[in-house]
């Protein structure tokens, strides 16, 4: 059984995070912290296709296998993601069943998809043609959410993951709300609109955030592929609280 869909056997709720960075010791140390996955960002990231491979021998290396965001529908690019590691592969901007279909297909082998065999990875053992990739479609416009119903239908579809912020700039929001520290009325129904079309269809809901109190929030509404921030967002936090720390101790030391 594929990772992800084992770690969420029994209604469990696992938490990953985003990994855009382009470096593989990184990888490896990301790695190893503990997520239940990690998604390599390939669409919004400086992770590029030219070190995908070390990025994700990186992560596997250091404990947690990576699912790849691509950067769009194209069938090669998602069954490339898979040659060269993926365990799975989340797909931005799917607005419409006929895109779901699309993209299902393409990771998997006849009769059950349109994927061509060819490994450059022996990363699934000894029996790769019965691996089934973890299948993640974002819904991030109005259009997608019209078709929630279709979309959560279309079969070889794991999960679907709100993308939030292009979801609100589809619907028009204003920037203030947007960006606002907490959703707007808006995305919370989108949410629950998503949350239930999975629910009555056999499939994950997803939504990242940022924080254990944005992590409660999404599992009040029922979601249970939750990414956790990113990569460089972690880095930048971690640094800012160390720092602000050592320059109390030098003001202190200054003032004495």
């Amino acid at each position: 059984m594929n990772a992800v869909s084992k770690a969420l056997e029994g209604g469990r709720v696992t938490l990953g995070s985003w990994y855009g960075i382009r470096d593989t010791l990184m990888a490896e140390r990301f790695g190893a912290v503990g997520f239940d996955w990690v998604i390599v960002d390939l669409q919004h990231g400086t992770a590029s296709w030219d070190g995908l491979a070390s990025i994700l021998q990186g992560s596997q290396l250091g404990g947690t296998y990576a699912l790849v965001r691509v950067t769009g529908h194209d069938p090669a690019e998602i069954g490339r993601a898979l040659d060269i590691g993926a365990i799975g592969v989340v797909v931005p901007l799917v607005s419409t069943p006929e895109q779901a279909h699309l993209v299902a297909n393409a990771m998997r082998y006849p009769p059950n998809g349109t994927r061509s065999f060819g490994l450059a990875r022996n990363t699934l053992g000894a029996a790769p043609m019965r691996h089934d990739p973890f299948c993640v479609v974002m819904i991030e416009t109005v259009e997608g959410l019209a078709n929630l119903d279709a979309i959560a239908a279309t079969p070889g579809v794991d999960c679907l993951l709100m993308g939030a912020v292009d979801l609100a700039i589809s619907m028009g929001l204003p920037g203030e709300e947007i960006f606002a520290a907490s959703p707007p009325p808006p995305i919370l129904k989108a949410l629950d609109e998503i949350v239930a079309a999975c629910a009555r269809h056999g499939k994950v809901a997803g939504n990242a955030t940022m924080d254990a109190a944005g992590v409660q929030q999404q599992i009040e509404h029922g979601v249970r592929f939750i990414p956790v921030s990113a990569a460089n967002a972690f880095l930048i936090a971690g640094a800012k609280s160390m720092l602000a720390e050592c320059r109390g101790v030098a003001k202190d030391r200054r003032e004495a």
